[in-house]
């Protein structure tokens, strides 16, 4: 029964480390989830550029991001620089994990994704 218990314990702290360790230096556990655990296809959103949040010298940005159709995603991204805050910017996630972006024109966003973008 101990020893039952000391395994125990020994996983929820590797376990609890794990979860510490990708939301302090990564985008996330859900992040993290949706990049290695899901289904989900890659897919282009479109979102205005906020300020990121500093993190052991690079910068971690939440996107409001949204597809041609205006259906809204929340991603993720680690930067290894500070973007240009109020750009408008195209990313291409796997659910919330970020992978590629560009910054692009405002004339060039979906109609539907601009009318959601100005909204926010």
């Amino acid at each position: 029964m101990k020893l039952v218990i000391k395994v125990l314990a020994v996983f929820a702290i590797i376990l609890g480390g794990t979860a510490y360790y990708l939301n302090t230096k990564t985008e996330g556990v859900h992040a993290f989830v949706d990049n290695f655990f899901s289904n989900k296809e890659i897919q282009d959103y479109y979102a205005v550029i906020n300020k990121g949040e500093k993190k052991d010298g690079e910068y971690l940005y939440t996107f409001k991001g949204y597809t041609e159709d205006g259906k809204l995603q929340v991603v993720k991204r680690m930067m290894n620089r500070e973007l240009h805050t109020g750009a408008f910017i195209k990313i291409y996630a796997k659910g919330m994990q970020g992978k590629g972006w560009a910054e692009i024109p405002k004339e060039s966003i979906p109609q539907k994704a601009l009318e959601k973008i100005e909204k926010t």
